[in-house]
């Protein structure tokens, strides 16, 4: 069997020498350095991690297989707190009532989806690291009789496809937006990665729950200015990009853009549109042959 068929309830269940042994297996197909195993608890779940190297990055071992993904609607209770968060919202900002259908259009539909193990990277890095230098060679250089006007709008429409070879050129890949959600949520199917609810104060400075290594040992969705590339060019995950936090629009909507099915409608045109490729972060992906 092939290490990419590596699932989640298989890699869990193996004995520590076992684990020891397949993750060394993947360090050795993926030329990367095993930095380590060993057992991890987040938000009340306990698991077993792997982290390897990739010149001088950190990666973590994330598991496949068959996974539910989304919000299902029917099987979330929210809380009081989220309740009176949400009605306060609903009344200045009027949104989509009730709750439940308010969630519903900002996050993914429920969903089975069979996917590839991978290592991942432990943190997102700046997208503009992995964008091309200006040289003679950038495409942004050539048709001198182009308009200044032109290049730039050339320049964003292009940026996710730099971004794209950028890592390319590194042997490695974003996401696809079904693999973000995996990563963040590692199993969880409650509508944030820890739990349900969100604790007081905003999500932003010291807040050790999302700053927190998730149960697959990622710091991820950890602020939600830092909304993430994936494959596909149309989404965003991990934040609206500081939008309802640096706007004051209160608990709720500023949690709520870091659920693990979160999904900004609008943001990706907004980073497109300003130019914003290079400040916007990405997640690496090594596949394992």
């Amino acid at each position: 069997m092939s290490h990419a068929d590596l699932t989640l309830s298989t890699w869990w269940g193996l004995s520590d020498e076992a684990a020891a042994r397949t993750a060394a297996a993947i360090a050795r197909s993926t030329g990367t350095r095993l930095t380590g195993v060993g057992p991890h608890s987040y938000g009340g779940r306990v698991g077993r991690v792997a982290f390897f190297d990739r010149d001088g990055a950190g990666y973590a071992l994330v598991p496949g297989g068959t996974v539910r993904l989304g919000h299902d609607p029917d099987r979330f209770v929210p809380d009081a707190r989220m309740r009176a968060d949400f009605a306060q919202a609903s009344t200045e900002w009027a949104l989509t009532e009730p709750l439940d259908r308010f969630l519903a259009e900002v996050t993914s539909p429920p969903r089975r989806v069979s996917l590839p193990a991978r290592l991942v990277a432990v943190r997102s890095v700046e997208a503009d690291a992995l964008l091309p230098a200006d040289d003679e060679d950038d495409p942004e250089d050539e048709g001198e009789d182009q308009t200044e006007d032109e290049d730039q709008t050339e320049d964003d429409e292009d940026g996710h496809a730099w971004l794209m070879a950028g890592l390319d050129r590194l042997g490695l890949r974003p996401p696809t937006p079904d693999e973000w959600e995996h990563a963040c949520g590692a199993g969880a199917t409650s509508l944030f990665r820890w739990g349900d609810g969100y604790p007081e104060g905003p999500p932003y400075g010291t807040v050790p729950l999302i700053q927190e290594p998730n149960l697959f040992g990622l710091v991820i969705g950890d602020d939600p200015y830092r909304a993430e590339f994936t494959a596909d060019p149309a989404v965003l995950c991990g934040g609206d990009g500081g939008a309802a936090l640096c706007g004051g629009y209160g608990s709720f909507l500023s949690w709520i853009v870091l659920a693990t099915a979160y999904r900004e409608r609008e943001l990706a045109a907004t980073v497109r549109d300003g130019g914003l490729t290079g400040e916007t972060p990405v997640r690496p992906v090594a596949s394992i042959p």
